[in-house]
């Protein structure tokens, strides 16, 4: 019985699975660099690279790119489980949030060490 109810959960997340991991065209964010994601529209998504300079607060940091710096908000389990410092280059993926009175979030959904 409980081997039955496993295969049915697998079988019914399957296609979420085999959707996450769907890399062809259309699949890469447009805004690319921290300048971008500071002037992109309500849930644009975002790949940055560069690095994480400083801690403004609790969950926002100062990111570095090529571009320049802007502020991200990086909620705390989203972390990588290691320790790393400003040295250290990431790669952060997530959206754009647009408040209805105008101001921008960069909201980090995962960082990945490069370094």
């Amino acid at each position: 019985m409980k081997k039955a109810a496993i295969a049915a959960l697998f079988a019914a997340l399957a296609p979420l699975a085999a959707y996450a991991a769907y890399q062809g065209p259309g699949s890469a964010p447009a805004v690319r660099t921290i300048t971008q994601a500071q002037s992109a529209g309500d849930d644009a998504a975002f790949l940055l690279e560069g690095r994480l300079t400083k801690k403004l607060g609790h969950e926002r940091y100062l990111f570095a790119d090529q571009s320049g710096e802007g502020e991200v908000e990086i909620d705390d389990k989203r972390l990588p489980g290691v320790a790393f410092d400003d040295k250290v280059r990431v790669r952060l993926s997530g959206k754009v949030d647009k408040a209805w009175y105008g101001a921008r979030e960069v909201e980090v959904k995962r960082v990945e060490l490069l370094d």
